[in-house]
């Protein structure tokens, strides 16, 4: 039987975590990072191994999925496919130049991409993401040949297991085997918690099992293909990231709780400890067998079980000293519970006791007081130590109490106005992304602020060392506006921030995009276009511009007639599949009293009308983000008072207009686009400024719409800050007039009722929003 893997190489060159990893050939590695880039590694010398990297595709944002195609006869080089937080999939060949633009250019997702595969034969892509979505993409063409639709919330995980067979993993708790052609054939329920990835098992496994999945309830389940479950392994104390299969069909997995973990025949074999709080991911070499992960420390780390590819002795035992340095914070020793050293045994233990599995953990009470921990390897029938358990790491006079807990920061985080704010604790021997993670969890919020919240934690601990008293001397600067003097924190500024005092008095935008990869991809789609609907080098040259615009003044970054001339044009005369960058340019645009002002061509006649006629916002359309960006255009026009005039003066026709996605949302982006496009006519209706003759009717028709949505049974209809949003316009509207509240008493209490059979209505949230309604219908 092989042996143990030992730690056969360490790779350092990327500067935040590293989140996707893939290992084709024991020559060459790639990687994909928080740090913004994705870097290929060449091996220079075989035994042991020495790899020199490179970047090889640089984003302006963080990373999360990667997928690689070996080469074939179309792609010689092979390609390299990546995406993240910009929302966009990037495809480049393999040694391409770094300032070379990619190959494909895939933009069509509403959030942040998570997961990536090939298809078997290579011509196709898979994408999945924050937004619930999943789509098929032609590699050569660009455009999407499928979407998997039904998920409940983000999708964390994509396989394909062969030509035909794609499978996804899901917030929702559940696994959906889908045909590539995007038919759902089966919905797996088992999980417990968030499902995060998967891993194929090769025929004939031992267990019986087709494929293997695993995520936040801490347990790899083993699954037929036909949804049948065939076992269960456990040993993980934390959430599980990332499965790989070996060549002899081991399960590798990796997980928050420090480890890599080698599974056989139902049982743990070898437990990896790192030292680092995440393990992010782990792949294998179909060639080598060696095992590679990337890790919350920046590390990527190669093991083997080849005696002649692992590291010299020195190496190792640097390897295993730095874990046994490692602080654990005591209340995650005790996973969440007190700590209690009163009964722990001594040092004597290490050689009397045997453990019962591999990756027992063994606490030990050491002679000067310390309290050490130990992990059992089955293989060498020893305790190995991983650290040093730790109450704190400042003196008790610093600690910050939390439910009984002790930390070396407690952070203020102001999410509803008026209302005290919510408490993120934290201690240095944490990762920032980490708490940022478990922070939104706990309270149920949004993870769109998860960058904000992390960057914040990172900024306001900068300065502070494990095991330094935290005085008032060493704290860390304080952050610089919007997170205001006194150490709170309000994240974000656009979109939802928690249930509202009624009646809502601001108008709400939705800032989503690139704007550099947008005007790239127009660029390059323009190429592709002839007749009335090309644009001139001229207007290529003019959208150039809008990049810096943008960035610089967002707030209104005051397009010209030439720039919004050309963009109407690409979003209207342009196929369907070739608009989304240029209507999601336009919506960015629309905050500019000069948008409104040029997209005015009479009293009668404006971009409302332009939308219509251009079936943006029709539905069933070769993208349906197109009147994703669509609604987010009408909902930025309130932001200027010329814009408000458009859709104050144009409101029955855009209310009729946008109508059918109130009953049939095609996906949670549009629902919430669309609740906030209906909030903020109810604070237009409310704040008495609009030119309607008839307030009160016009209240009563967006009532209604309102309530289309909240008993609307579409999946998509299930999003929390969609739910809040328009639970939001609701309230508001009662404040139009005293008819207007005596009408909704009489229609809303079905509605309220029919909301809590939505599992998002549990949310607290939700309910303290439906909770303010009730009061005000009293």
């Amino acid at each position: 039987m092989a042996g143990d893997f030992r730690l056969s190489a360490t790779l350092k060159g990327h500067e935040e975590d590293v989140r996707a990893l893939s290992f084709p050939t024991p020559e060459m590695l790639f990687s994909a990072s928080r740090d913004n880039t994705v870097r290929q590694w060449t091996r220079t010398t075989p035994k042991p191994p020495t790899y020199d990297d490179k970047i090889a595709l640089q984003s302006s944002h963080w990373l999360n999925g990667l997928a690689l195609l070996s080469p074939s006869k179309q792609n010689p080089a092979g390609l390299i496919a990546t995406g993240g937080r910009e929302t966009f999939v990037f495809v480049k060949h393999i040694g391409a130049p770094v300032e070379e633009d990619p190959h494909r250019l895939l933009i069509g997702h509403a959030g942040n991409i998570t997961c990536l595969a090939f298809s078997q034969d290579g011509s196709k892509i898979l994408s999945g993401g924050w937004d619930s979505q999943v789509f098929v993409w032609d590699v050569e063409a660009g455009n999407v040949t499928a979407e998997l639709k039904g998920h409940g919330g983000p999708v964390w995980g994509v396989m394909v297991f062969d030509q035909k067979i794609v499978i996804t993993a899901c917030a929702d708790q559940m696994i959906r085997i889908f045909d590539i052609g995007g038919k759902l054939l089966k919905t797996i329920k088992g999980h417990t918690d968030v499902v995060r990835c998967f891993c194929k098992l090769p025929t004939g496994h031992s267990s019986g099992a087709a494929f293997a999945s695993a995520g936040n309830d801490e347990i790899i389940r083993l699954w037929s293909l036909d949804g049948q479950p065939m076992g269960e392994l456990h040993g993980h104390t934390a959430y599980i990231y990332s499965l790989a299969a070996l060549p002899n069909g081991d399960i590798v997995s990796s997980s928050e709780d420090r480890t890599v973990r080698v599974w056989r025949d139902g049982r743990c074999i070898q437990t990896i400890t790192h030292p680092a709080i995440s393990i992010w991911a782990v792949a294998v070499c179909p060639e080598s067998g060696d095992i590679v992960s990337g890790a919350s420390d920046n590390i990527i780390r190669i093991f083997s079980r080849d005696p002649e590819r692992q590291a010299d002795a020195a190496t190792l035992k640097a390897f295993d000293d730095t874990n046994g340095m490692y602080a654990i914070p005591a209340e995650t020793a005790a996973q969440g519970e007190q700590f209690n050293t009163e009964n722990l045994p001594g040092p004597e233990a290490l050689q009397s006791k045997v453990g019962e599995r591999d990756g027992q953990q063994l606490f030990i009470k050491e002679a000067n007081g310390s309290v050490t921990a130990h992990l059992w390897s089955a293989s060498t029938s020893q305790w190995n130590l991983i650290g040093t358990v730790v109450s704190g790491q400042g003196t008790s006079a610093s600690k910050k109490m939390y439910e009984g807990k002790e930390y070396d920061f407690l952070f203020d985080i102001d999410i509803d106005e008026g209302k005290p704010p919510l408490k993120l604790p934290y201690n240095l021997t944490e990762s920032p992304w980490d708490a940022a993670r478990k922070f939104l969890e706990r309270n149920e919020l949004p993870f769109s602020y998860y960058e904000q919240v992390a960057n914040w934690i990172s900024e306001n601990t900068k300065g502070a060392r494990l095991g330094q008293a935290v005085t008032s001397s060493a704290q860390p600067q304080q952050a610089q506006d919007p997170w205001g003097s006194d150490r709170r924190y309000k994240p974000g500024d656009g979109g939802y921030n928690g249930a509202r005092k009624f009646p809502v008095k601001s108008y709400s935008k939705i800032s989503e995009g690139n704007a550099l990869n947008a005007v790239n991809k127009i660029a390059e789609s323009s190429q592709q276009v002839q007749g009335d609907g090309a644009l001139s080098s001229e207007d290529l040259e003019a959208l150039k511009l809008l990049v810096d615009q943008l960035n610089t003044n967002p707030q209104d970054p005051t397009p010209t007639k030439a720039q919004i001339s050309a963009l109407v044009k690409a979003s209207t005369a342009w196929p369907n599949k070739l608009r989304v960058p240029a209507i999601a340019l336009l919506a960015r645009l629309a905050v500019s009293s000069s948008f409104a002002n040029t997209t005015t061509g009479s009293a009668s006649t404006n971009i409302v009308d332009t939308l219509k006629t251009s079936g943006l916002l029709a539905q069933n359309q070769a993208t349906a983000n197109n009147a994703v960006h669509a609604l987010r255009l009408l909902v930025n026009l309130f932001i200027s008072s010329e814009g408000r005039s458009i859709v104050d003066l144009s409101s029955d026709r855009t209310l009729e207009l946008v109508r059918p996605f109130a009953s049939a949302p095609e996906s949670p982006a549009q629902f919430r686009a669309l609740a906030t496009l209906y909030l903020n006519y109810a604070v237009l209706l409310a704040s008495g400024t609009s030119r309607s003759t008839d307030r009160d009717a016009r209240a009563t028709a967006l009532l209604i719409d309102m309530a289309t949505m909240l008993e609307c049974e579409s999946p998509h209809a299930g999003d929390a800050d969609g739910l809040v949003n328009v639970l939001c316009g609701l309230g508001t509207l009662l404040h139009v007039s005293q008819e207007m509240r005596d009408t909704a008493k009489g229609g809303l209490a079905g509605t309220l009722h029919f909301l809590n059979s939505k599992s998002a209505a549990k949310e607290p949230k939700v309910q303290e929003v439906v909770l303010e309604i009730r009061d005000e219908l009293r």
